[in-house]
């Protein structure tokens, strides 16, 4: 049995791991010295250190040994992971060199992985002088890493705001001039006269120190001031009971259970929240208040998340068949850029499953070495082994869900190395792959609790030849025979491990609902999607029933994706994405499944599951209003450029009868505060299927408006009432800690 542990002995334990952390730190910062890895060549050592907290900093060398080498700083809010030994494509393709192993060996070898403007991301690789030191490197960067992670989730305005004042304090001496609170203030995007600023900068000065410099208090009195928030005056001055900016226990769980519509908050619950988030000392001889600065950092708890209470984390049953879900699924997995040019990667595997993909695709080929290899057909990409990614897919699938992940095998390998990669699969995945049963064809699949930490293959399969799949030739970049047959007859011993087999679509949709396999699972190409949907194919009767993929075009050579809202709204589970492209379409992808946990898997609507066209739903059901008051923070749409002229596009993605878009106004050189006070309302007939997407734009009267950031969501899962919605911004939309937009949001049912 367990050893009970006392609460002395918990807090020990935790000051012992505190007190560890702290001295890694310290040691960290100070620095130490390891060879960085490049080319799959070892380099010189160099010095690597952590500085103030902030930044990663290494030294990078050129081809030419006559250029001296470059200091590199990442920040460390950049850094995705740190992973010990040979975790990487560049380690694993040097390793395979045995003067290489000598030099570094496994055991002191690490690699740090980072987000990168211009790819997927960017790994580094370090050779220590022993374990000990790669230990510790990897200890602390790890801890590193995961502050970085809560302050993107959990938005800290008071720490974000010191970290301003800390970059803006170049000389470190714990004051900021004028010259350089005036130059933060053009990098974040705001543009006010120098002389309003200048005032503002006088009368945040506390009294006994009239010196023409800001302390770190005075600093953030300054932006106080600077940022007042006259949206959020109102709505307290709304949910006060006398009309004014304070609120009272009473008035905060009014708020919080009549307007913000959260349930089981009572007075006891109210005034430990206003405790949380009210850091003004109160009067204990009178009612405690909360004010302007405890209601800004309420807006940005989960008390001013934008989810339906619960929908943030998975609520929706799982215990139903596989086919009842949408499945978040990646498209060409192992790329991370062109179709045509390039390599494939193992990150693109890692990437798609932390992002939440629960379908992958592994296009397999013969190896030169007696394995199967990944790689794009008849392009330049270079290959990866199946086994190099079966090992990362592995240690990567269930980190962020539990649930199962469909590894779709694109299949071009011959009859010998097809018995290897059989091989491969039952070594590698062992106990966590799903063999199906013999009589698998004549039930309906397994539900996702029951398929937790299991991998599904889904593939060709010996099966009857009427049956036999059509493939996905428009994924090729060279237009072939459609009813191409598969080369080489598949071999038993991967038949026998195939869990959804391919099969091919009839033009008589009821006859393959009564014909094919329960476990089938055909694949339609983009064009064949949109054509069934315009032509009113029932394909909503077959999708209530199997799993069907739809994936892009063979002209998409660019890596660019599909929409798919219309493959959605035909039932289809799984639309493959280029997780790599940003875009509108990524971003439905990412709102689609931002809810249930964002595990992977989204229950499918009632009129999917009956196999009903939701376009047939013409009834209105559902009257929407969004009031957009303000934004904070906007970063500018790329750095360098001008200070931005702020919009707001509002659209509703669905059925054609619920597709709508509303834009604000257009406000001038300012994405520091914009404050906008429109209200838009919508009518929905299908809003169980209707998503979403809040888009920031930067308006250009000369060229197409830039980027600023979005969010999507679907209609179902809004909370009603007011919000700080988190935008995801930069090149690649993710999550951006600081900007955001303040909004209410009303419903009402429609009979």
């Amino acid at each position: 049995m367990a050893k009970n542990i006392s609460p002395e002995e918990q807090a020990a334990a935790q000051a012992a791991d505190e007190e560890k952390t702290r001295e890694e730190l310290e040691w960290a910062e100070k620095g130490s010295l390891l060879c960085r890895i490049k080319n799959q060549k070892v380099k010189e050592m160099s010095l690597v250190t952590i500085k103030s907290k902030q930044f990663l900093n290494y030294y990078s060398s050129y081809w030419f040994n006559f250029v001296p080498n470059a200091l590199k700083s990442v920040s460390l809010s950049e850094l995705l992971e740190v992973r010990s030994g040979y975790q990487t494509d560049n380690l694993q393709r040097a390793s395979k060199k045995y003067e290489f192993q000598e030099l570094a060996p496994e055991y002191r070898c690490f690699s740090v992985i980072f987000s990168h403007a211009k790819f997927l991301h960017k790994s580094v690789d370090f050779c220590a002088d022993s374990r000990e030191t790669r230990d510790k490197w990897v200890s602390v960067l790890n801890h590193l890493i995961s502050v970085a992670k809560h302050q993107r989730v959990v938005f800290n305005e008071t720490a974000w705001l010191i970290d301003k004042f800390q970059q803006a304090d170049t000389n470190k001496n714990g004051l900021l001039t004028f010259d350089e609170v005036w130059s933060l203030l053009k990098r974040m995007n705001l543009q006010i006269s120098e002389r309003y600023a200048k005032a503002i900068f006088r009368e945040s000065e506390l009294e006994n120190s009239r010196d023409n410099k800001l302390n770190e208090k005075e600093f953030l009195n300054f932006f106080e001031r600077l940022t007042d928030r006259p949206d959020l005056r109102f709505v307290m001055t709304q949910a006060s009971s006398d009309n004014v900016e304070t609120l009272t226990v009473a008035d905060l769980q009014r708020f919080l259970t009549e307007e913000q519509g959260f349930e089981k908050v009572d007075m006891k619950k109210a005034e430990q929240i206003l405790d949380t988030f009210e850091q003004t000392v109160q009067d204990k001889q009178k009612e405690k208040l909360m004010g302007l600065m405890g209601m800004r950092r309420l807006m940005q708890s989960r008390w001013g998340n934008v989810f339906k209470p619960g929908h943030e984390s998975i609520f929706q049953d799982m215990d139903q068949p596989l086919t009842h879900y949408f499945v978040n699924s990646s498209h060409n997995t192992y790329l991370t850029g062109l179709q045509v040019k390039g390599e494939a990667t193992v990150e693109g595997y890692i990437s798609a499953l932390r992002k939440g993909a629960r379908l992958l695709e592994l296009d397999l080929f013969d190896g030169e070495h007696g394995e199967p290899v990944i790689t794009h057909k008849r392009t330049f990409i270079e290959s990866i082994t199946l086994r190099n990614s079966l090992e990362a897919i592995k240690r990567t699938a269930f980190e962020t869900s539990p649930y199962p992940v469909i590894l779709t095998l694109e299949n071009h390998v011959g009859f010998v190395q097809q018995a290897v990669m059989a091989d491969l699969f039952k070594e590698i995945l062992g106990d966590s792959l799903y063999i199906p049963p013999k009589d698998s064809h004549r039930h309906p699949l397994p539900s996702p609790n029951k398929l937790k930490r299991k991998f599904l293959l889904r593939g060709k399969k010996i099966i009857l030849e009427e049956e036999i799949e059509e493939p996905d030739e428009d994924d090729s970049p060279i237009d072939k025979d459609k009813h191409h047959v598969h080369p080489h007859p598949v071999a038993p011993e991967l038949s026998a491990l195939i869990g959804l087999p391919s099969v091919k679509l009839s033009h008589n949709i009821y006859q393959d609902v009564n014909k094919h396999p329960f476990d089938g699972s055909p694949s339609l190409s983009e064009n064949k999607v949109y054509t069934m949907f315009e032509a009113a194919v029932p394909i909503f009767t077959y999708t209530a029933e199997r799993l069907v993929k739809s994936y892009p075009k063979g002209l998409r050579q660019d890596s660019s994706n599909m929409h798919p809202i219309v493959s959605w709204l035909c039932g289809i589970q799984s639309v493959a994405m280029n997780f790599q492209t940003a875009g509108e379409e990524l971003d439905l992808n990412a709102g689609l499944f931002r809810i249930n946990g964002n595990c992977g898997y989204v229950l499918k609507p009632g009129c999917l599951l009956d196999g009903v066209d939701p376009r047939s739903m013409s009834k209105p059901k559902l009257k929407l209003g969004i009031g957009l008051f303000s934004a904070q923070y906007l970063p500018k749409s790329e750095p360098g450029k001008e200070i931005i002229d702020p919009y707001v596009s509002v659209q509703i993605f669905g059925i054609p009868r619920d597709e709508t878009k509303a834009k604000t106004r257009i406000i001038k050189d300012n994405g520091f505060n914009p404050e906008w006070r429109d209200n838009f309302y919508f009518t929905l007939s299908c809003p169980e299927l209707a998503i979403i997407r809040f888009c920031v734009k930067d308006f250009d009267s000369t060229s197409s408006n830039d980027f600023v950031g979005e969010f999507s969501i679907p209609v179902m899962s809004l909370r009603t009432g007011y919000s700080q919605i988190q935008l995801n911004t930069g090149y690649q939309h993710t999550l951006d800690p600081s900007a955001s937009l303040f909004v209410r949001i009303a419903m009402e049912d429609e009979f």
